[in-house]
């Protein structure tokens, strides 16, 4: 690796998140108000009691490595997921197993198919390491369209995205569909299937693709705490495939964990507290339902059948004048997206008075 591509890559490592069509994430909202974010896909009821005391129990150690719960947190979803330890990859975030794939099989010319739209860290990722980005429009039903996709690999391409469910769009292909797909294209390119999601799924289809990586499939899962967990300040992820992929994951990895005694302390315990995964799910479900209601009655033409917490719409009248509207004259934070010649606006789903606020700033913007 010269020298050029080494600084290249350690700057993707600091890039982060970053999008350069969102705007900077600062306090803009009214004097006196604290700003309501609806505008990042998080838990908006946070960590419960029991990850709660887990960190605190954590901080006692806090002065000592945490080999330890770094083996312990990967057997634990190993055992779970009914795969090998050697199988599963801890990181600080889903986004660093998606940036190491970038590096390793997205890099310098190097073909990669995904979904337009989609999450774009992925992509960006592999834009910033000079790889060949190649986008599938999603389908009329707002899924990443895996037929097209299909008559788009090559043999030039490298590795093949899927965000399932989508972000933006909330869509999730059927799996019975999906599985099919991934087991061809994996005999011809990396197959990554990021199910950040995967735990807000309520369709009774719902299905992780980790199966093809019992079978020994190139297919890479990644997975987050940041979404239903409530973890995304800890910042901890992981990914599942086969040992000689997660080998070749560990590259970029130091002899030190990348994670932190109180984040795997978190994790575990919001792991294995399946009560309030449920109780979030059930709560997520209501806002997602009542704010599809809210924007029926306003006439707002919106993405259906999101399996996501967040709902994606195109705003009449615009989308950068009502997220606007929204941040300054009542404080409230939605994310803008321009798509397919369109511009959206995404909202992620809220405890009930943040609902209740936005809907009344809605009505008072975009009611006739």
């Amino acid at each position: 690796m010269n020298r050029r591509h080494w600084l290249g890559r350690s700057a993707l490592a600091a890039a982060g998140m970053a999008l350069a069509r969102v705007p900077a994430y600062a306090a803009l909202a009214p004097v006196g108000k604290e700003l309501i974010k609806l505008d990042q896909n998080e838990n908006p009821y946070g960590i419960s009691q029991r990850t709660e005391q887990a960190i605190a129990t954590a901080m006692r150690s806090a002065h000592r490595y945490p080999h330890g719960e770094l083996a312990a947190l990967r057997d634990l979803i190993a055992e779970r997921e009914k795969v090998p330890r050697n199988c599963v990859v801890l990181s600080a975030g889903s986004t660093e197993i998606l940036s190491r794939v970038c590096l390793l099989f997205g890099a310098d010319g190097k073909e990669v198919l995904v979904a337009e739209p989609t999450y774009g860290g992925f992509s960006g990722y592999a834009e910033r390491l000079s790889g060949v980005v190649l986008r599938v429009p999603v389908n009329d039903r707002w899924e990443t369209d895996i037929d097209q996709m299909a008559g788009r690999v090559t043999r030039n391409t490298s590795v093949v995205y899927i965000c399932n469910p989508n972000n933006p769009t909330g869509a999730m292909v059927d799996p019975g569909r999906l599985r099919p797909f991934c087991e061809d294209t994996a005999g011809k390119a990396i197959v990554v299937v990021d199910e950040a999601y995967y735990e807000l799924v309520e369709d009774s289809r719902r299905a992780s693709m980790v199966d093809l990586v019992r079978k020994g499939a190139n297919v890479i899962v990644a997975r987050t705490f940041s979404k239903i967990y409530g973890l995304a300040g800890l910042r901890v992820g992981y990914g599942i495939a086969k040992p000689e992929l997660t080998a070749q994951l560990l590259r970029f990895q130091s002899n030190l964990s990348p994670l932190s005694r109180l984040s795997l302390a978190a994790a575990r315990a919001a792991y294995e507290d399946t009560d309030h995964v449920a109780l979030s799910r059930e709560r997520n479900s209501q806002a997602r339902a009542g704010f599809y209601q809210v924007l029926g009655k306003l006439g707002q033409s919106a993405i259906p059948g999101s399996q996501t917490n967040f709902v994606t719409f195109e705003p009449k009248g615009g989308a950068e004048r009502l997220v606007a509207s929204l941040r300054r004259d009542y404080g409230i934070s939605v994310r803008p997206f321009q798509f397919l010649g369109k511009n959206w606006v995404r909202v992620s789903m809220g405890t009930p008075e943040e609902m209740s606020r936005l809907s009344v700033a809605m009505r008072e913007l975009l009611g006739t």
